[in-house]
């Protein structure tokens, strides 16, 4: 291989190496694009130094770091290959969390829907039909916030977010006090937030950031107003969102993680 054409693969693994920093790791790219940074600059020495009629010392030091090279080839390579998987199931948690409920299915006519709703602290799973159709007469005055909370969930998990929203609303309204409140809330601005009520979500979530001080729901409460703002198109403020969630929840890795990825866009 002539001088010009391993000069030419160094600029190649150089340009690969940079292009890179932006996915992988700052320690495992700075390390690689130091490495060849280094092969480069010895190459572009031995080239002046051929030149001057060292062509023999210069051609055996040549054909060493091209060997080195090649190493650093196959580590990026594999590098790239392990950025590649990591963004691959970083994509796939931000598709789960952000698409928090399915998309909303058709009302079956004059028939209650069927659903099953996450275990509820302190209630077992329940079975059976579930879903609230249109006209249904009032329920039970008597029913617990556990109970009301399993039905609105379900309601909310089969698309039925109009019916959801009222039973979250009611649930508050009769239990405010209930260990479920906040949740209601939060779930409430979602059935909002997937009918586009995008105003009425935000007020919701900032209920439940400002009014519940110890919701569970807290921290993913700032990163849907960041979503929400951006749907208004008020990048600032959605920025402003998504770093309240890197400044005020460091223990949560995964929220984290995305809140990065939301500002890494807004900031292209």
């Amino acid at each position: 291989m002539t001088t010009r054409k391993t000069l030419s693969g160094a600029g190649f693994f150089l340009a690969l190496s940079l292009g890179l920093s932006a996915c992988a790791s700052p320690s495992d790219v700075s390390d690689l694009r130091a490495q060849v940074d280094t092969l480069s600059t010895k190459m572009t020495k031995i080239e002046r130094q051929s030149a001057g009629g060292e062509g023999v010392s210069g051609g055996t030091q040549l054909a060493d770091i091209e060997t080195r090279l090649d190493n650093q080839k196959l580590r990026i390579a594999r590098l790239r290959d392990r950025i590649e998987r990591m963004n691959h199931r970083l994509d796939q948690l931000m598709n789960r969390i952000e698409a928090q409920a399915p998309p909303a299915a058709p009302k079956p006519s004059g028939a209650a829907p069927s659903a099953t709703a996450p275990p509820v602290p302190g209630v077992a799973a329940a079975g059976g039909a579930s879903g609230a159709a249109a006209g249904a007469a009032p329920r039970n005055s008597t029913e617990s916030p556990d109970m009301i909370y399993h039905q609105a969930y379900a309601d909310y998990q089969a698309g039925h977010f109009d019916i959801a929203i009222s039973e979250f609303d009611r649930l508050v309204r009769e239990y405010p006090d209930s260990h479920l409140a906040s949740s209601a809330v939060f779930w409430e601005a979602q059935s909002h937030f997937n009918l586009s009520h995008y105003k009425r979500a935000l007020a919701l979530y900032d209920a439940v950031i400002h009014k519940y001080v110890d919701s569970p729901k807290k921290a993913t409460s700032y990163y849907k107003k960041g979503q929400v703002y951006e749907k208004l198109g008020n990048k600032r403020a959605a920025i402003k969102s998504y770093k309240r969630v890197l400044e005020l929840f460091p223990l949560e890795p995964q929220l984290d993680d995305l809140a990065k990825r939301r500002l890494s866009r807004l900031d292209e």
